[in-house]
């Protein structure tokens, strides 16, 4: 009898422990789907984004407002630069269908302007596409950007007044503070396009590393000694170039226009900066890039075109 009893009770025991165990793992299970779940919903890309990653543009402009911007010329042919972007931009949105509509434009300053009517139109350009979007925002921005930059270029002109001069455009600290947090999403392909005349420099921003600076001025380059046309296996040896400000960039592509020589006597300074560009980018982990001298807005609209539809 005592036996019988025993037998019983270790049955009893096992079953119970065996249903905790179950229950247990059912509990576990539930909680590792919960987990999962919350961790689809909260991921930063949605597959049906991903899937059209390389579709869906996230295109940030970066305004180099130093002192180049005091030649009309200068001022004009970005404006048309601009207004071409807008174009190109536009047309790709109406070339996709509405429900995969994920796109975007934008504009950037570094440093911040001091008037704040300047930073009002730039967040004006800055629009988002999607597929709640109607034909008539396609059409108010290319007016945007038709109306608003050579407003924001004679803003720009009277705040370098009022602060008795251009404090220089700091595209090496926005490429190593800003790049990351502003212009690349995962979602998109991002493409940053540079309207600069190739020059670099701010006055918080003057770094030395060895023969590599962080910025690049008509007298710095004059400095060089780099005008005969063995300049390039000069600049290898000297290792001379811009100091790398970030890494590991190779989700992000960059497009440069406006590249000026202001030096009449060495005939290879735009092919020096050229050259300090594409190191530059290079040694950021940039892969796709193309750099390219101020020229005919017609001629440029092309150039803008095939950078961004091949």
């Amino acid at each position: 009898m005592n036996f019988h009893k025993y037998i019983t009770l270790s049955i009893a025991i096992s079953t119970c422990i065996y249903f905790m165990s179950c229950a247990k793992d059912g509990k576990s299970s539930s909680i590792e789907s919960i987990k999962k779940e919350a961790s689809n919903k909260t991921a930063k890309c949605p597959d049906y984004l991903l899937k059209e990653k390389d579709n869906n543009l996230n295109i940030s402009i970066l305004l180099d407002l130093s002192d180049r911007i005091e030649k009309t010329k200068t001022k004009s042919k970005d404006s048309a630069y601009l207004s071409s972007l807008a174009n190109v931009f536009v047309n790709h949105v109406k070339n996709k269908k509405v429900i995969l509509l994920e796109d975007r434009i934008q504009l950037f300053f570094n440093p911040e302007p001091s008037d704040e009517r300047i930073n009002s139109i730039a967040a004006k350009l800055k629009v988002n596409f999607t597929r709640e979007t109607s034909k008539s925002q396609l059409e108010e921005t290319l007016k945007l950007y038709s109306e608003y930059p050579s407003q924001l270029y004679n803003l720009a002109q009277e705040d370098a007044k009022i602060a008795r001069g251009y404090p220089g455009s700091d595209i090496w600290r926005f490429f190593k503070d800003d790049v990351n947090d502003y212009c690349i999403d995962k979602c998109h392909r991002n493409i940053v396009v540079i309207l600069t005349d190739g020059y670099m420099y701010h006055n918080k921003t003057e770094m030395e590393e060895g023969s590599k600076t962080s910025y690049l001025t008509p007298r710095s380059l004059n400095a060089l000694k780099l005008n005969n046309s063995n300049w390039e296996n000069d600049f290898k040896t000297r290792q001379l170039g811009f100091i790398p400000a970030n890494s590991n960039l190779n989700d992000l592509e960059v497009l440069v226009i406006g590249i000026t020589s202001q030096n009449n006597n060495n005939p290879y300074t735009q092919d020096i900066i050229e050259h300090y560009w594409s190191e530059w980018l290079e040694s950021m982990d940039i892969k796709n890039y193309k750099i390219k001298n101020a020229d005919l807005p017609s001629s440029i609209e092309k150039v803008i075109s095939d950078f961004i539809n091949n």
